[in-house]
């Protein structure tokens, strides 16, 4: 899967893509920094953590659904715009939040888990040991069903029937899918660890309107991974027909 194509299609409806980012993450990314910069120290930190996290599982698969539409459309030849899009999104939200939230918890289950670790002893080992298992299931299932999110938006599909088509959809193509996931992963981490130290080189930079600024920058090219397994999914689907219904 090239990335060429992921950043061309990117940089082609940038447009597009950053308003249907932004209205979720310019208002979010606003009030996180207002935590931030102008809230109590002492709790303003947990507070802009906590208040990611629920745009996150919120209000993420509005976006991704959206950006789904717009490129099933675009891919089609067909007109799109932002209220297309986003009516369109709005109409698989709740089953791709449903979906989401399925994935957010198997992600969470390691974190969640190395909280209870010991920090020494045989028994601190073999907690160790079943975490990094359970990290490295996750990861593998992550790859299975890395387009499970076009299943939902395009084909209709919802938290039970939408695994196994994506499942069909990937086969043969995992590592393709890991390699692409693991370098737009790199680049935007990257990125915002780059614009980080940027922030302690010069302080003064670091202000509410240049964090909020960076930070949907940073929002609106998360698109890519959207994008990317999108590119992946409507090549496989060509050569994976649905299953029919049974009568």
């Amino acid at each position: 899967m090239p990335l060429g194509e992921t950043f061309r299609l990117l940089a082609a409806h940038l447009h597009l893509f950053t308003l249907i980012s932004l209205t979720v993450w310019l208002p979010g990314h606003i009030l996180r920094n207002y935590l931030e910069f102008f809230g109590l120290p002492e709790v303003s930190a947990a507070q802009s953590l906590s208040l990611a996290l629920a745009i996150q599982v919120m209000f993420d698969p509005l976006v991704v659904s959206a950006t789904l539409a717009a490129l099933g459309r675009i891919k089609q030849g067909l007109p799109v715009g932002y209220l297309i899009a986003m009516s369109e999104g709005m109409a698989a939200w709740w089953r791709l939040f449903l979906v989401r939230l399925i994935i957010n918890c198997a992600v969470a289950l390691p974190a969640l888990g190395s909280l209870g670790i010991q920090p020494s002893g045989p028994s601190g080992l073999a907690a160790a040991s079943l975490l990094v298992a359970l990290a490295v299931l996750v990861l593998v299932l992550l790859v299975r069903y890395a387009v499970v999110d076009s299943v939902v938006v395009l084909e209709g599909g919802n938290a039970v029937t939408a695994w196994r088509r994506a499942a069909r959809l990937t086969a043969g193509r995992r590592w393709p899918i890991l390699w692409t996931a693991a370098v737009l992963f790199v680049v935007i981490l990257s990125c915002a660890m780059l614009l980080g130290q940027t922030f302690k080189a010069a302080p003064e930079l670091n202000h509410f309107v240049v964090r909020v600024l960076v930070d949907c920058v940073l929002a609106v090219g998360q698109s890519s991974f959207t994008v990317a397994f999108f590119l992946l999914y409507w090549r496989a689907r060509a050569a994976v027909p649905p299953v029919p219904a049974p009568a």
